[in-house]
Formats: structure tokens, C-alpha cells, sequence
């Protein structure tokens, strides 16, 4: 099992290169040394839609952490953490959330309630850019008549409408405890004690339930999601402009839209190797976009996620580093409050 997202990795990879080949490898680097160095304003750039998620996230989270231990600008960084996990390591993009529940935990905050308010955030999350890739579509449709050719898309996007829905709904029903533990009893009937996160599923349970059931919150965390997603089509905007094909911002949403819906719906592939490339390309074309230049924005997107998340990987192996070292007794100077 271990094998697989290093295959799909590999898969990805390999249908990235036969993308680039196809284009023409210098035929890109000539639209990426069109914009040049001020490509580089893509990273502090996407702070935008990161700290917009970030008070998303501080909605859900508040109500467990009256003393604000894990304040805004902590998730942003906890957040940018989260990212860099989920898009530069093979973790089928389920690993950032673990890492970002366990540096929230190290906060002060406990980590069932932490645990919750990231399970629900990745819930509304699926319902955001499921909606925001339907917006996109409808745009799509509308500007181009070219909807015989995203009739794949629009069927995923209307398999994946009812998922996040359906998932609120067992949640708030306290549905999934009560599955988990079956599983679990079955699973384990053959020992004689089992593992301890058995007997911790309900009071996850209930603590899931009662973040769902905080409706005025849930809404505006979720409006304040919505709009991080959306705020990441300036990305595009601004890159393609120094790029040298400038696009009116709705064309900016449509790919930004398509391209989060097609890379989460491949979440299983490292880094969505190969998804990402290939979503851009697709919508590219039907917005009229040549294939170089589309691959020279999925490139821009490419570095801004390396220059992004690397210096974040960095931040979080000095922070457990020196959270370690405070377990085992050894002084080291907090910096971070």
C-alpha cells in the first residue's frame, strides 16, 4: 500500500513531462522568460487566500479555545504548514491535517476539539470547491459554447455535490462514531483489549456534532472559505498577465475553479502531479489559451508551491525540533507568542 502514491506519483510525473514535451519544453521557457523574476510575487501573494482560510478556521475553532492560545495569525502559520504537507509530501493530502491538528494541540487546545474543527473545515472544504468548480462551469458554458467538451467535469462535479452534504448530515447525526466503533469491534474482536482511540471515538463523536450543530458559525466559515478559493484566481490573473496573455478576472475564476476541483478530486496523487498540469491545460484550451502558456502558468503555480512551502516544512521541523527538546527537559527560548 505504501507502493501506491509513489506509483501514482510517478504516473503524474510522466504525464506532466509528455505535456511539457508536446508543447515544446522551449517553447515554455520562453513564455515563463517573458514575466521573469516579478513571477516571484506569487508567493507572498498567496498569504491572501491563507489568511483568509486561516479566520475560516478560527470560527470553527474558537469556542474551544476561549484564551486564544492558537490566535489567527498562529493558524496562518500552522495553516501554511498544513499546505506545504498536503502538496509537497506523499500524503494523499489527508497528512497536513494531521500535522495541523497536532501543532494546534501543542497550543494549549485539546486535541479532540482541535481534531473536530479541521474535519469540519475539510468537509465544507469539499462542498467549497465543488461549488466553486460548478460556478466556474456555468461561467465556462456561458462565455465559450464549448460545454460539449466538459461534459466528464460536470458530471464529477454533480457526483461530488451531494458528498460534503451527506457528510455534515452523518456528523451532525453522530452517525459516524457509532460506524467507527463497529468496524473497530469487528476488526479487534480477536484481542483481548483494544487500541486506546477506540474508546476516545465517542467523545470525538459528540464534540464533531456540536461544531456542526454551531449553524452561525458553520455558515460564515464557510462563506469565508468560499471566498479564499475564489481569492486564489488572482494567482492566475496576475500570472498571466506577466505572463503575456492577460485574461478578464472571470476567466482568472474559471481556471482557478476547475483547476482546485480537478487537483482535489485527484488527491491521491503526490502533489497532483500530472492532475494539476493536465486540469489547466484542459480549461486553458477552452478558454483559448495556448497550450505553452498554459503550461507556463502551471509551472508559476509549480515554483510558487515550492518557494511557498519549503521555507513552512523548514519552520515546522525547527518547531517539533525544539518541541522535543522541551519534552525532554532541555531548555529552549519560545519564540512564537
Amino acid at each position: 500500500m505504501k507502493r501506491i502514491p509513489y506509483a501514482l506519483g510517478l504516473v503524474g510525473l510522466a504525464v506532466a513531462i509528455a505535456l511539457l514535451a508536446h508543447a515544446g519544453l522551449q517553447t515554455v521557457a520562453g513564455a515563463l522568460a517573458v514575466a521573469g523574476w516579478p513571477l516571484l510575487w506569487l508567493v507572498p501573494l498567496h498569504l491572501v487566500p491563507l489568511t483568509i482560510d486561516a479566520a475560516s478556521w478560527r470560527i470553527l475553532l474558537a469556542p474551544a479555545d476561549p484564551h486564544r492560545n492558537a490566535p489567527a495569525p498562529v493558524l496562518v502559520a500552522i495553516a501554511s504548514v498544513r499546505e506545504a504537507v498536503n502538496r509537497l509530501l506523499p500524503v494523499a493530502s489527508v497528512g497536513g491535517e494531521l500535522a495541523g491538528i497536532r501543532l494546534v494541540a501543542q497550543r494549549g487546545v485539546p486535541a479532540v476539539q482541535a481534531a473536530a474543527s479541521v474535519v469540519t473545515e475539510t468537509v465544507l472544504a469539499v462542498g467549497n470547491f465543488t461549488l466553486l468548480a460548478a460556478l466556474g462551469l456555468v461561467m465556462l458554458a456561458l462565455r465559450s459554447r464549448a460545454s460539449g467538451s466538459i461534459h466528464t467535469l460536470v458530471a464529477a462535479v454533480l457526483i461530488a455535490c451531494p458528498i460534503a452534504l451527506a457528510a455534515l448530515w452523518l456528523i451532525e447525526e453522530g452517525r459516524i462514531a457509532s460506524l467507527l466503533t463497529r468496524l473497530a469491534a469487528r476488526f479487534f474482536s480477536s484481542t483481548a483489549t483494544p487500541p486506546p482511540w477506540v474508546a476516545s471515538i465517542q467523545v470525538f463523536e459528540t464534540e464533531l456534532a456540536a461544531t456542526a450543530r454551531r449553524r452561525g458559525r458553520l455558515v460564515a466559515a464557510a462563506l469565508l472559505q468560499f471566498v479564499s478559493f475564489a481569492s486564489g484566481a488572482t494567482e492566475v490573473w496576475v500570472a498571466l498577465r506577466l505572463l503575456g496573455r492577460p485574461v478578464d478576472p472571470s476567466a482568472a475564476l474559471i481556471i482557478e475553479s476547475v483547476t482546485l476541483f480537478v487537483r482535489n478530486v485527484a488527491f491521491a496523487v503526490p502533489a497532483g502531479l500530472g492532475a494539476q498540469e493536465a486540469g489547466i491545460v484542459f480549461i486553458g484550451a477552452a478558454l483559448g489559451l495556448d497550450q505553452d502558456v498554459a503550461l507556463g502558468l502551471a509551472l508559476a503555480k509549480r515554483m510558487r508551491e515550492v518557494l511557498f512551502g519549503v521555507p513552512a516544512l523548514i519552520g515546522w521541523h525547527l518547531w517539533e525540533s525544539a518541541a522535543g527538546l522541551r519534552g525532554a527537559g532541555i531548555r529552549v527560548p519560545r519564540t512564537d507568542r
